[in-house]
């Protein structure tokens, strides 16, 4: 009985050993930085996108607009100071704010997909 128990033991420590070695081959899996992607994908880099962001939308009878002047305000329902998103050939790839930028509007990136799905985005494209 001892025999038995102390030979289970044995393959408990192997089964410990090989998944401890799984795990560390999953640890050292690699990760690339953007540079080391774009070298793969060089051939997409002088390809033109579109670039487009939203403040919003609001639907209006052809009598507003026809009431319209100069100086008149349109409501788009949105409050100030709000995310928009960042789309590249109609696709979300990031959130970022309004913000005059050398009076001009501009918009600041908060949040950005990784650079590989945005890769993998544009090489489907191609």
């Amino acid at each position: 009985m001892q025999e038995d128990a102390l030979e289970s033991l044995g393959l408990q420590e192997a089964n410990d050993e090989e998944l401890s070695k799984s795990f560390e081959s999953l640890k050292e899996e690699r990760v690339f930085t953007a540079e080391e992607l774009l070298i793969d994908y060089s051939g997409l880099l002088d390809m033109q996108v579109e670039f487009s962001s939203y403040l919003g939308t609001v639907e209006l009878s052809l009598a507003e607009i026809l009431k319209l002047q100069k100086g008149s305000i349109i409501d788009l329902r949105k409050p100030a100071g709000e995310s928009v998103e960042i789309f590249i050939n109609q696709r979300i790839i990031g959130k970022g704010e309004i913000m005059v930028y050398e009076k001009n509007l501009a918009i600041r990136v908060n949040e950005i997909l990784d650079s590989k799905t945005v890769i993998e985005y544009f090489s489907r494209e191609k």
